[in-house]
């Protein structure tokens, strides 16, 4: 199979991350309420099967292996998978995929919204969608059988245009969330009503900071926007994660930090200024500091690891 196609390599604005709705198709802001399934075939056959790395603002996806071999790459993780398995995309992981030829299987997509709101009113944690998540479907069991089963159901009523279509394909896509988080091993059926207050908390302030990781806001003001109180907010985030609000912030810019190095050719001092840094020295001691290596040694370790995948 042939390596993957990464920005640095393709090029682009700035070498810049390449942003789709879906790929190949223009960014736009999706509809809280979308929801979108097709086969793998659909769309990869039309790319000879290769899918370069992109990425997707505010859509998760849910891809399913039924057969097939798949090489991908989520962020960090390099990956060879074989036969059924599950993979989450949440929105903005950098991703890329080659397909073996003929693989089965289907990728849903939905606004990252309507899964907060589904998952929410399951009673379910957000912590499936909080990070690229790989899971092999090869054990028995029910949870396994109905996500394969909510999946088929689900392409299924997308193809039709039946009255009460959306309502359906949210109710099935609500199902499909609870089983995939079971399966995954992040359901947690323990919850209580103030645990599920303060999750919903940090759920919240973790989708403000996806969007303002940037601008380098103040927590009091994070805070005053969730009217919440900082020490209510801290609580919520010690709970949910075990990390304060500003180790959130700050992991969040260093994701980005690593997937601008990793993906793109920006200088240091640019990827430094795309992050809202004044001060691109400061960048570098930040950086060095939490991941024990300087931006320029972390891009030339992964362009190493990259070439003798």
């Amino acid at each position: 199979m042939r390596s993957f196609l990464l920005a640095r390599e393709a090029g682009g604005s700035g070498g810049s991350i390449p942003e789709f709705f879906l790929y190949g198709e223009a960014p736009q802001v999706p509809n809280a309420c979308v929801v979108h399934v097709e086969t793998i075939a659909e769309r990869s056959r039309r790319h000879d099967w290769k899918i370069d790395a992109h990425r997707h603002q505010d859509l998760h996806q849910l891809l399913l292996i039924k057969h097939g071999l798949v090489v991908l790459r989520l962020d960090s993780l390099r990956a060879t998978l074989h036969g059924a398995t599950l993979i989450a995309v949440p929105s903005n992981t950098v991703h890329a995929f080659q397909f073996a030829p003929d693989t089965r299987g289907m990728v849903v997509s939905f606004a990252s919204d309507l899964a907060a709101e589904l998952l929410n009113s399951r009673g379910s944690q957000h912590g499936f969608l909080e990070a690229p998540t790989v899971v092999p479907l090869r054990r028995s069991g029910i949870a396994v059988t109905e996500v394969l089963t909510l999946s088929d159901l689900l392409l299924r009523e997308f193809a039709r245009s039946a009255p009460g279509r959306e309502s359906a394909l949210h109710y099935l896509l609500g199902a499909l969330l609870t089983n995939a988080s079971r399966v995954s091993g992040t359901e947690n059926s323990t919850n209580t009503a103030p645990i599920t207050r303060e999750l919903e908390l940090h759920a919240r302030f973790r989708q403000s900071v996806e969007h303002n990781h940037r601008e380098h806001i103040p927590i009091e003001t994070y805070a005053r926007q969730l009217r919440a109180s900082v020490a209510c907010l801290r609580r919520a985030c010690l709970v949910a994660v075990g990390l304060s609000p500003i180790e959130i912030v700050h992991q969040r810019l260093l994701v980005e930090a690593q997937r601008q190095l990793r993906y793109t050719t920006m200088s240091v001092t640019e990827i430094a200024y795309r992050l809202g840094f004044e001060d691109p020295a400061y960048f570098s001691r930040f950086f060095t500091c939490r991941m024990k290596i300087t931006p320029v040694a972390f891009r030339r370790c992964d362009i190493t690891t990259e070439s003798s995948a």
